[in-house]
C-alpha cells in the first residue's frame, strides 16, 4: 500500500513538473498523467479519503492518528489537483474540459486543505466538517460524471461502520 502513494505521490510531482514545462513548449501539448483519472481516484483518492471520514466516528487520540491522518489529507489535496490533469482514461480529456469536472476537484483539493489544518490542530469538529465538505463534493461529481458506474470495476476498500448499540 505505501508503494501505491508512493508512486502517486511521485505521479504528482511529475505531473506538475510536466504541466510547469508545457507552457513553454512550443508544441503546445498538455501534460498529461501516465494513468487514468479513475485509477487515480482508486488508488489515492478512495484509500486517502477513508481514514477522513472514519475519523468523525474513530476519533484519532494520539499524535501519531492525527499525524496519519494529516498524510492522508494531503493525499486528498494532491488528487484533487491531479484530477485536473488528463490521464490515458477513455473520459479524461472530456472530463477536464469541463468547468464543473475542475470546480468538483478543485472542491476535493480544498476539503482536503481544510483537512490537514484540522488534523495539525487536532480538532474533532474541524475534521468532520473537512470531510463532510470531502463527501459534498464526490458525492455531486460522481452524481454528474458517473451516476451508473462510479469506480468503472475498480473498486477500493469501504471503511467498517460504527458499531450500533440497539440497546
Amino acid at each position: 500500500m505505501r508503494s501505491i502513494k508512493t508512486t502517486m505521490l511521485t505521479i504528482a510531482a511529475v505531473a506538475t513538473l510536466a504541466a510547469c514545462s508545457s507552457d513553454s513548449d512550443s508544441d503546445g501539448a498538455q501534460a498529461r498523467l501516465p494513468i487514468s483519472l479513475n485509477e487515480v481516484m482508486v488508488a489515492l483518492v478512495n484509500d486517502a479519503a477513508n481514514p477522513i471520514w472514519r475519523a468523525d466516528w474513530d476519533e484519532p487520540q494520539t499524535d501519531e492518528e492525527w499525524r496519519e491522518v494529516e498524510r492522508q489529507a494531503y493525499q486528498i489535496q494532491v488528487g484533487g489537483a491531479l484530477l485536473q490533469i488528463p490521464g490515458n482514461g477513455p473520459m479524461d480529456d472530456e472530463w477536464v474540459a469541463d468547468p464543473a469536472w475542475n470546480q468538483y476537484a478543485a472542491q476535493m483539493s480544498e476539503a482536503g486543505r481544510h483537512a490537514v489544518r484540522s488534523a495539525r490542530a487536532q480538532d474533532q469538529t474541524l475534521i468532520r466538517r473537512a470531510g463532510d465538505d470531502l463527501v459534498a463534493s464526490c458525492e455531486a461529481c460522481h452524481m454528474a460524471f458517473k451516476p451508473d458506474l462510479p469506480t468503472m470495476d475498480m473498486f477500493g476498500e469501504l471503511p467498517e461502520p460504527p458499531s450500533v448499540s440497539v440497546q
